[in-house]
């Protein structure tokens, strides 16, 4: 073998390695590319997971108060009734009392 055989064997191997390194970079880089897309697409499956959770925890939470506040506007309620009944019983008594105690207040000093 010749010389310029030789390094004509030893150039073409040099450009197929070049070829060999540039396709392997290439590949490298989308690898490395979609192993980004893919944590980024994860990232943004998991936020959506947290957002849908914290939303579904508002939800609940929410429903929680409202029922609280019903209950608590109901237990107003009866207590408002309780308050009218006792009033409605108990005051015409005390008012009589009152009236009669003025009225002998008033006999005691003479008063008519």
């Amino acid at each position: 073998m010749k010389l310029s055989e030789v390094l004509d064997v030893l150039l073409k191997a040099e450009d197929e390695a070049l070829e060999a390194r540039g396709a392997a970079e290439q590949q490298a880089k989308a690898i490395v590319q979609k192993a980004r897309d893919k944590f980024a697409q994860d990232q943004e499956a998991r936020l959506n997971a947290a957002r849908e959770e914290a939303r579904a925890q508002v939800e609940s939470t929410k429903h929680a108060v409202e029922m609280e506040a019903l209950h608590i506007a109901e237990l107003a309620k009866k207590s408002r009734e309780k308050m009218r009944e006792h009033f409605e019983n108990d005051v015409p008594a005390l008012i009589a009392r009152m009236a009669e105690d003025a009225a002998a207040g008033y006999a005691a000093q003479g008063r008519p």
